[in-house]
C-alpha cells in the first residue's frame, strides 16, 4: 500500500512528539467521583478554528464531567505527518480529523473504527448523501462530515470597484467571461487578475463539465480523458494570458501562510477557494469579498460540475479502547447534534451538516459568514453532480503532480501535450 504522506525524516518525527496546542482544562472528576474518560482530538487548525474547537471542547466538558478531552492542533502539512507517525505506533488519536482524500488510506488499514457500531453517535439528523460522503465501498462508514462546503470562486469586490470593472453575474457567466473579468481588473490595477485553480478540486468540476469523472468506477485510475485535461491545461494558459499570476508568482506564493498571500494582500481579484474559508480570508484582509459559481462553457450554473463535499470530517480511532471509542462518539454526536456544539463552532468548518440546527447559529453570524450560509444553501439548486464519495487510495498524492507540472507549464519547461503525457502517467501510477 501506498504511503499516506510524504517520506518521513527524522525532524518530522521529532515533530510529531511535540504537542502543537493543548487544551488544559485541569483534573476533573467524573459526576460520582472517578477519573474521567480521557480522550485525544486532533485536528489541522487556524487561530480562527481553534478557538472555536476549544471553545466547544469547554462547553462540552461542561455538560459531560465524566469526560476530558485533550485538544490539539496543526498545521495541514505537519498534521498529516503526525498522524502517520501516530497511527503506525499504534497511538493515533480517539477523534480524528480527516480528509475525504485520506479516508480509505486509513480506514482500508484498519486505523478508523466504523462510526456505525457506535451507539452514541445518533445518524438519524442527517440526509443520507451525506453520510454517505464518508462510506467505503464495502459500506463501512469511516467518516462523518464536520461541514459542508464547495470548492468554488471567490472576487475581491473592493478590487473590482477600484477598477471599476463590473463583477459578472456568476449565475450565468461562462470561461470567456471568467478570462475578460480577470484582465481587465490586471490591466486597471497592475495586479494579478486570477488564480489558475491549479488545484485537484477546480479540476474536478472541469472534468464535470466534459461529462467526465476524476476517478474510474473502482478507484484504479482516472475517469476523464486526456483530452479533457488538455483542454484543462490550455485553460490554465489562457489564464495566463489575460491578467493570471505569474509563474515566478505561483512558485513563490506556495506555503506561504494566508496573511503574505496576494489574495491577502490585495493583489489577487479573483481566487479559488473552499466555501467555508471565505470568513477568515476576508478578515486578514480586511476586505469585501464575495464567493462567486464556477463558470461553464454554457452559461448555466447547472452545468458548471458543482457539488457539495464534506470540509472535513470526524473519524474514531480504531485502535481506541471501547471505553475511548464510546466517549469519542459521545464528543462527536456533542459537535454535531447538540445545538451548544454547533453553536459554538458556527461556520469555521462549513455549514453545519445537521440542517436541522443550521437557523439556530444564522442570526448571529457576522456579514461574511451569513453570506457563506446563503450561497452554500442556495447553490443547491444548481448541483447536478453526484456527490462522490471518498476518495480512492493514492488521490492525496495527486496534487503534487499538478503543483509540479502545471508550474513547468507555466514556466514554459513543458508544453501541454508533455505535461498531459507526464500527469496522466504519475496519476496511473498512484492509483494503479
Amino acid at each position: 500500500m501506498k504511503s499516506i504522506t510524504r517520506p518521513l525524516t527524522a525532524a518530522t518525527i521529532a515533530i510529531a512528539s511535540v504537542t502543537a496546542l493543548t487544551a488544559c482544562q485541569g483534573t476533573a472528576s467524573g459526576a460520582d467521583g472517578s477519573s474521567p474518560t480521557v480522550i485525544e482530538y486532533a485536528w489541522w487548525g487556524s487561530p480562527e478554528k481553534d478557538a472555536a474547537i476549544f471553545a466547544a471542547i469547554e462547553s462540552f466538558e461542561a455538560s459531560h464531567p465524566d469526560i476530558k478531552v485533550e485538544g490539539e492542533s496543526s498545521p495541514w502539512d505537519g498534521y498529516w505527518d503526525k498522524l502517520a507517525t501516530m497511527t503506525a505506533g499504534g497511538d493515533a488519536p480517539d477523534v480524528i480529523h480527516m480528509s475525504e482524500r485520506y479516508i480509505l488510506e486509513y480506514g482500508d488499514r484498519g486505523a478508523l473504527a466504523d462510526l456505525e457500531t457506535l451507539d452514541a453517535l445518533d445518524l438519524a439528523p442527517f440526509d443520507e448523501k451525506i453520510v454517505e460522503l464518508g462510506r467505503a465501498d464495502d459500506s463501512t462508514l469511516y467518516a462523518i462530515p464536520a461541514g459542508l462546503n464547495s470548492f468554488v470562486l471567490a472576487a475581491n469586490l473592493d478590487l473590482f470597484e477600484e477598477a471599476g470593472v463590473e463583477l459578472p453575474d456568476d449565475t450565468s457567466w461562462t470561461w470567456d467571461d471568467f478570462y475578460q473579468a480577470s484582465e481587465a481588473v490586471s490591466d486597471a490595477l497592475g495586479i494579478a487578475g486570477a488564480d489558475y485553480g491549479a488545484k485537484v478540486e477546480a479540476f474536478k468540476p472541469w472534468v464535470h463539465q466534459a461529462g467526465e469523472t476524476m476517478y474510474n468506477e473502482d478507484g484504479t485510475g482516472p475517469g476523464f480523458s486526456r483530452d479533457t485535461l488538455v483542454s484543462f491545461l490550455e485553460h490554465i494558459q489562457k489564464v495566463g494570458e489575460h491578467g493570471g499570476m505569474t509563474a515566478d508568482q505561483v512558485s513563490e506564493s506556495a506555503g506561504l501562510p494566508v496573511a503574505a498571500s496576494l489574495w491577502a494582500t490585495g493583489k489577487l481579484a479573483l481566487n479559488w477557494t473552499y466555501s467555508n474559508s471565505l470568513g477568515e480570508q476576508a478578515a486578514v484582509a480586511d476586505a469585501n469579498m464575495r464567493l462567486m459559481r464556477i463558470p461553464s462553457e454554457t452559461g448555466a450554473a447547472t452545468d458548471a460540475g458543482m457539488y457539495y463535499r464534506g470540509s472535513e470530517f470526524y473519524s474514531i480511532g480504531a485502535s481506541s479502547s471501547s471505553e475511548e471509542q464510546a466517549a469519542a462518539a459521545e464528543f462527536v454526536n456533542f459537535m454535531l447534534n447538540d445545538p451548544a456544539g454547533v453553536e459554538a463552532v458556527g461556520m469555521t468548518m462549513g455549514v453545519p451538516p445537521n440542517t436541522s440546527l443550521v437557523e439556530q447559529i444564522s442570526s448571529d453570524l457576522k456579514d461574511v459568514d451569513a453570506h457563506v450560509l446563503e450561497f452554500v444553501t442556495d447553490l443547491e439548486a444548481d448541483l447536478t453532480v453526484q456527490t462522490p464519495g471518498p476518495s480512492p487510495v493514492g488521490s492525496g498524492n495527486i496534487q503534487g503532480i499538478f503543483d509540479r507540472d502545471i508550474l513547468d507549464l507555466l514556466y514554459g519547461r513543458l508544453t501541454v501535450d508533455e505535461a498531459a503525457d507526464k500527469m496522466m502517467t504519475a496519476i496511473d501510477d498512484e492509483l494503479g
